[in-house]
């Protein structure tokens, strides 16, 4: 008994020949059985009679062709033969690696940044070369195109950047990545902070606390956060505003504190993200409280003492009476 050189045509089907001399006619039965590395095998029982010499092609569907392995064709029969049962293998060339998963991300950085990188991870069945592209694109239209190869593992993280000159605002990114069979596709918006061009103060008035009209303009219509600081001497205030939909506002924000002469005070509005012109600032101090006048005493004459003037004693000449010769009346 012998068996043949064992063939591996392309569409995955082994083959070979078996020749068989019995010493008469009588039945004989070959079994062949298939072996393959990775694979279950088969089984295969042929029944012979009528001849003493008889030649047999054996074949066995593997599907795929098979390959990184051993197929081998075992034969035996019954009765058995003489010398035992026959074998012949086929050593099968490496199997060419393929990718069984592909996963691919796409980010930017934060403005200002204007470099996109994508990262990508293979998983190979092998260590064979993998051939790896990224075809960054930009809405669609294709920017560069970036390459490598793999090979001597069977699991990656690979990364492949693409350099703007400036950045695309606004814009949806695009990368697809192919790495052997396999193809994935990765997308980023782009997203970039609200431009403010300008914010300003106006005349801030000072009756009944700080009152101020701040402006502000910007690039696009995207949201701004708008803070206005106030500082009435030892006391402060922060009031905080979200302006959206318009690119030029005017808000008149206050500041209910009491400002008595001669106050210092100052008001401050900057924007997130910051405007061109940095921050507004006004500032001053309420009218000088006006200087006290002194009192006016009435004048202190001084207090006369009284004068002293003697004291007039009676006079010591003696009363005269009336003669008796006298004229005068006395009342």
């Amino acid at each position: 008994m012998t068996v043949g050189e064992i063939t591996i045509g392309e569409n995955g089907v082994a083959a070979a020949t078996i020749g068989l001399r019995t010493s008469g006619t009588g039945a004989v039965t070959a079994v062949a059985t298939w072996t393959a590395t990775g694979e279950d095998g088969r089984t295969e029982r042929v029944r012979l009679s009528g001849a003493s010499t008889y030649s047999r092609r054996l074949t066995w569907s593997m599907g795929e062709r098979p390959c990184g392995g051993t197929v081998t064709l075992t034969v035996t029969t019954t009765p058995a033969p003489a010398g035992g049962p026959r074998s012949a293998s086929v050593t099968l060339p490496a199997c060419p690696t393929r990718v069984t998963a592909l996963n691919v991300t796409l980010s930017v950085p934060a403005a200002p940044a204007r470099t996109a990188t994508a990262r990508v991870r293979v998983t190979a069945s092998g260590t064979g070369e993998i051939p790896v592209s990224a075809r960054f694109a930009v809405n669609g239209d294709p920017v560069s195109t970036r390459s490598a190869t793999l090979s001597g593992r069977t699991s990656y993280s690979e990364t492949f950047r693409h350099v703007f000159r400036a950045r695309p605002c606004g814009s949806t990114l695009s990368v697809q990545v192919s790495a052997g069979d396999r193809t994935d596709t990765a997308r980023f918006s782009v997203p970039c902070p609200p431009q403010v061009r300008r914010v300003a103060i106006g005349e801030v008035g000072t009756r009944g606390g700080l009152t101020a009209p701040v402006s502000v303009t910007t690039g696009d219509t995207r949201p701004v956060r708008l803070t206005v600081r106030f500082r009435a001497g030892e006391s402060t205030n922060t009031r905080t505003v979200t302006l959206s939909g318009e690119t030029s506002y005017s808000r008149t924000l206050g500041y209910e504190v009491r400002l008595p002469c001669g106050t210092s005070w100052s008001v401050t509005a900057s924007t997130a993200p910051a405007a061109a012109n940095g921050t507004a600032t006004r500032s001053g101090t309420t009218p000088k409280c006006p200087e006290e006048e002194p009192t006016e005493e009435p004048t202190r004459q001084p207090t006369k003492e009284p004068t002293k003037e003697p004291t007039k004693e009676p006079s010591k000449e003696p009363t005269r009476e009336p003669s008796p010769d006298s004229t005068d009346t006395i009342e």
